[in-house]
């Protein structure tokens, strides 16, 4: 028995049955009021990155994301009627609970504990402070959780970065060795005299480094955690051992004839690009920077796997946890002496 014919519409189509018809929720008014600020902080990016920056908007857009996905689970009964109401201190704190807890997560993550770092909460309070501010609402910012590092690793690891970055030297002659094993001795060299950050890193010229019969010093602007809040970055010198000198020696060398395949000008930057990197001779990024450590880290990690080595012996892959290993174990050193 063949099925009823569809009545036809005006136009000639069938009309759809109203079992296949839905209604698309409508977007919260809160959420958007919240995406018309995002608007004006991303115009600001576009042509002012000194007052928005690329990580800031980074960040904004990330707690703005979370507030969409925290309304929701629940937050207040009136927290989708308004960016206020959304604002409001009881909404704030069930959104931080949320977000404490793991909640708010869209990633998987490695660790066991899906818990928020105390950073990521302060993140969240000085982004919905600039929120507010830009919609000209007010704000009751919770208290600041206290600053608190994440968990260093123990510090003889960062000897088998060493040793991995001077076995993999050994199997070159000295004018045969790649830009990229040259420039590794002498940045890690630098991680551990300095101990800089990624970003103090990026930024050392070749007008900050001295190397004489007599100097050997690096000088650098710290960036600290929490940033500097209106004070003025303070300029500091830094000794070099000699070994990180004679590094940095051999990486000047390379450094010269990279620039002089450039056109248009040299770089003052003190770290470069190596091949077979497409822009070579061009000032390295942090992300570079970072990239190059982790496939240090995860070569030692390939032979400490092999080894049995159990997961919490493991070579840190991540930068900035082995530069905060090596400067507890300095004022370590520091306080007995």
């Amino acid at each position: 028995m063949s099925s009823p014919a569809l009545p036809l519409s005006a136009s000639g189509d069938r009309s759809t049955p109203a079992v296949a018809l839905r209604a698309i929720p409508s977007t919260a008014p809160a959420l958007r009021e919240l995406e018309r600020v995002l608007d004006v902080f991303r115009t600001v990016n576009r042509s002012n990155k000194d007052v928005v920056s690329d990580s800031r908007l980074q960040q904004i857009e990330w707690v703005a994301g979370e507030l969409a996905l925290a309304l929701p689970l629940g937050l207040t009964e009136a927290a989708d009627s308004s960016l206020a109401e959304l604002l409001a201190p009881d909404a704030v704190s069930a959104y931080l609970l949320y977000g404490r807890g793991g909640y708010l997560r869209t990633a998987p993550i490695v660790a066991t504990n899906p818990t928020s770092y105390d950073t990521s909460e302060r993140i969240r309070i000085f982004c919905l402070e600039a929120i507010a501010r830009q919609a000209r609402l007010t704000f009751t910012a919770p208290d600041l959780p206290p600053w608190r590092t994440r968990p260093t690793v123990s510090p003889h690891l960062a000897n088998l970065i060493t040793q991995r970055l001077e076995r993999d030297a050994e199997q070159w002659h000295e004018t045969d060795r790649p830009d990229t094993i040259v420039r590794g001795l002498a940045m890690w060299g630098v991680m551990r005299d300095v101990l800089p950050r990624l970003g103090e890193l990026e930024a050392m010229l070749l007008d900050d480094l001295t190397l004489t019969d007599t100097d050997r010093n690096l000088a650098l602007i710290r960036q600290p955690q929490g940033g500097l809040r209106g004070r003025m970055p303070e300029p500091e010198t830094a000794g070099l051992s000699e070994g990180t000198a004679r590094h940095l020696a051999a990486w000047l060398d390379r450094r010269d004839k990279l620039t002089g395949r450039l056109e248009g000008g040299t770089p003052r930057h003190l770290w470069l690009a190596t091949p077979p990197h497409p822009d070579a001779g061009v000032p390295i990024r942090s992300r570079g920077i970072s990239k190059w450590y982790k496939k240090v880290a995860d070569a030692v990690q390939i032979k400490q796997d092999a080894d049995g080595t159990p997961e919490a012996g493991l070579v840190p892959t991540r930068w900035e946890t082995m530069r905060r290993t090596l400067l507890a174990q300095r004022e370590a050193l520091e306080a007995t002496t």
